[in-house]
């Protein structure tokens, strides 16, 4: 698999709990895995245990090996729930969990500062709560654009 990096501890703005390398000693089969735009997703070299930072449900992010986020599996009550459910597909993975070590409280407090840092300059909307950001500089979201875009063109001014 060759070097092995070990993920951020936020993906696609969930919090990693755990995370697993499916190395040549798990065996993979092809069952209770993801489905992603109508093809099956097939084996991926790391999984990562999540965590919602505003709800107690638990995911598995599967994830290349630079840690991308290919598919998630959601909706899980319990780690061991979905770590029970990720054994049938990986065979062995079980001991492969790491934990993470950076803390939740930690993350989450980097994990906002990295979406304040690309919010909206005007209303301070993150990507998260928008359809669409422009700009890099000064970053303006679709709703300012509808609201200046009215007041611009409002005939009774």
């Amino acid at each position: 698999m060759g070097r092995r990096h070990n993920p951020p501890p936020v993906i696609a703005g969930l919090y990693v709990v755990a995370f697993a390398y499916a190395d040549t000693s798990v065996r993979f089969e092809q069952r209770h895995t993801l489905n992603v735009g109508g093809k099956w997703l097939g084996r991926v070299p790391c999984l990562a245990l999540c965590r919602s930072f505003q709800k107690a449900e638990f995911m598995i992010q599967q994830c290349s090996k630079r840690w991308e986020p290919l598919g998630i599996a959601a909706g899980y009550k319990s780690i061991e729930e979905a770590k029970q459910r990720i054994e049938r597909s990986y065979h062995g993975i079980t001991l492969k969990w790491r934990k993470q070590t950076v803390p939740r409280k930690t993350a989450r407090a980097a994990y906002k500062a990295e979406l304040k840092a690309e919010s909206c300059s005007f209303c301070g909307r993150t990507p998260l709560e928008v359809t669409a950001m422009v700009g890099s500089k000064t970053r303006i979201c679709n709703h300012c654009v509808d609201s200046f875009h009215e007041a611009i063109h409002d005939e009774s001014k």
